[in-house]
């Protein structure tokens, strides 16, 4: 029997707030980045917003929600590497998204066209993730339940770039982070619910138990979190730009200014 809240529903709120958490601070990212015309700048900017959005709000969602997942009186563990192709694979597809969306010239056309290969990469990373499941039996994913997972990641990616670009105040971005948080558990929990035993495993269970990945997965995540949100606190809110754009004028102002009683020397 599959189960998906073994330790009961603790995990549903906690990957809730870990998704809105990284998705916020990648919107607060991808709002400072289109402030810069410097193509290689803005692309910095949108890269730590991808790590933001794609590795927190998208891929230790899944992690957490996974913790979740087990079959009754069967050990489940899980391949180290399969599972950190997918982190990759969640940071990259986002990233490629931004970059579409942040470096090239706004379009509905260019947005849908990110939107749905990015949300493809994001179902790639979830059921990647579940290619990392080891255990005595094989799993299966029921088509209805696939297909319905894909089509709410690609929303849920174009909703996410939409977003990213348009808009502006920070109130509006934690709204919008919530609405993002709900959209990528959603896909999730779509896509588990299809999932299905077919039969006993070819290969013996190899990997290591989700437990083991719990301690190094929450440390690698504090720091990423801390270094997102000491990036997002030292980044200069709109206010401080203009004053300094003002500071700036005036002391130019200030030293163009000929001095009274000063001739201007001859040539």
């Amino acid at each position: 029997m599959i189960e998906h809240f073994s330790h009961g529903y603790t995990t549903l709120p906690v990957a809730f707030l870990v998704s809105m958490t990284g998705s916020a601070l990648g919107l607060l990212l991808a709002r400072h980045a289109r402030r810069h015309d410097r193509p290689a700048r803005r692309a910095l900017w949108l890269l730590i917003a991808a790590f933001a959005i794609g590795g927190t709000g998208i891929w230790v969602m899944h992690f957490v929600a996974m913790l979740g997942f087990t079959v009754r009186d069967v050990r489940i563990l899980y391949d180290p590497w399969t599972t950190a192709l997918s982190a990759l694979i969640a940071v990259a597809v986002v990233a490629c998204g931004l970059f579409a969306i942040g470096l090239g010239r706004y379009s509905p056309l260019r947005l849908a066209a990110a939107g749905t290969l990015t949300g493809i990469g994001v179902a790639a990373m979830h059921y990647t993730g579940m290619a990392a499941v080891s255990a005595e039996l094989e799993f299966g994913y029921r088509p209805g339940y696939v297909i319905a997972s894909v089509a709410i990641a690609i929303g849920a990616a174009t909703t996410a770039l939409w977003l990213s670009w348009r808009l502006q105040r920070a109130a509006s971005m934690w709204l919008a982070a919530a609405v993002m948080a709900v959209a990528v558990n959603l896909m999730h929990y779509t896509g588990m619910l299809g999932v299905r035993t077919t039969g006993a495993a070819a290969e013996a269970p190899h990997g290591v138990d989700a437990v083991d990945l719990v301690f190094p997965m929450a440390v690698l995540t504090a720091i990423v979190l801390l270094f997102l949100v000491f990036t997002v606190v030292m980044v200069p809110t709109d206010e401080e730009l203009r004053a300094d754009e003002h500071l700036t004028t005036l002391q130019r102002r200030t030293t163009d200014r000929p001095v009274a009683g000063r001739k201007p020397p001859r040539y």
